[in-house]
């Protein structure tokens, strides 16, 4: 119930016939919020107002109910929500309401273009009507626009822009643009979209033990593709095919992977052996050929020994010849 108990009354007859030692008819505790005695004798009267922010839905109605009996009178008095009425829309702005009685809320908007000056403050409804006063909006002011690297905007930057004033960027030279060359001052006071990006290409991919098998050279602009492939031996993890995208390489760029360790030492052991036996093989062809090399130029000495003496014991004959004759 929106009342309270505001007082009780009891009539002289009450006295008496208490001091009599007579023993009259009582009633309970009303329905009432407040804490009150537990028992009223009959006869009794208790009379009830509205609580704050509630006023009586008939003026004329009783406030009062009487103990007859073991029983209360009727209340009449029924209580209400006091009204603070609508409030009327503010210079470039209006309220968003969940009602306009007792406790209910007004919150101030400003309409497009504008915003509030100072602190948002809600309104409320409360007993003797809205509190606060109507907001002052003005009109929505973006400072200037961000600047955005390897690139500018077309025209010299403000130090204020009005509401829906547009601004346009360009990259230097040589560069792609990401995004929206023109943002225009937004109703929260900032510039929107996002301010784009002067993309200058994807680096190059750097992936030990693989060779570009598709694509162009480097450098790589916006849309560019290199193709992979790992060197014998290698395993390929990733994809072979990546395309120069805004944010980079997509996908990512792959690696080759060695194999596993137990085969690369397998392998460098079958490696050795081989070179091994390769080397043996080498060496002895080697000490044949010195061998062969080495018996011929003894042939060849013996043979230049004895054509000397060949030549010597002629020309001993010979001279013994002349000699004679």
């Amino acid at each position: 119930m929106a009342f309270m108990l505001l007082n009780l009354c009891a009539p002289a007859l009450f006295l008496c016939l208490l001091k009599a030692g007579s023993i009259r008819a009582q009633c309970t505790q009303p329905d009432a919020d407040l804490p009150i005695r537990q028992s009223f004798p009959d006869g009794s009267t208790v009379t009830f107002e509205c609580v704050i922010g509630h006023r009586p839905v008939d003026l004329e109605a009783s406030r009062s109910i009487t103990c007859q009996g073991n029983q209360w009178t009727s209340l009449e008095l029924s209580c209400s929500r006091k009204s603070c009425g609508n409030l009327a829309n503010f210079f470039h702005g209006r309220y968003e309401v969940t009602g306009n009685l007792f406790g209910d809320t007004a919150k101030p908007v400003c309409d497009k273009g504008y915003m509030l000056v100072g602190k948002e403050t809600t309104r409320t409804c409360r007993d003797q009507g809205w509190d606060g006063r109507d907001p002052l909006c003005e009109p929505v002011k973006c400072s200037a626009p961000p600047a955005i690297e390897n690139g500018q905007l077309e025209e010299e930057s403000l130090e204020s822009y009005d509401y829906l004033n547009a601004v346009s960027y360009r990259c230097n030279r040589g560069l792609n643009l990401i995004g929206q060359s023109t943002l225009h001052c937004s109703e929260d006071g900032t510039f929107k979209p996002d301010p784009p990006k002067c993309f200058d290409g994807c680096p190059v991919p750097t992936i030990p033990n693989a060779k570009r098998i598709g694509g162009k050279s480097p450098p790589y602009k916006l849309g560019n593709f290199v193709e992979y492939k790992c060197e014998d031996g290698y395993t390929m993890k990733g994809e072979a095919y990546i395309v120069c995208r805004a944010n980079g390489w997509d996908p990512a760029p792959p690696r080759c992977i060695a194999p596993p360790t137990a085969t690369t030492t397998t392998n460098a052991v079958t490696s050795t052996v081989r070179t091994t036996s390769k080397g043996l093989k080498e060496k002895e062809d080697e000490t044949k050929t010195n061998t062969k090399d080495s018996s011929m130029s003894i042939g060849a000495k013996v043979g230049i020994a004895l054509g000397v003496v060949v030549l010597v014991a002629i020309g001993g004959v010979s001279l013994v010849y002349f000699m004679k004759r």
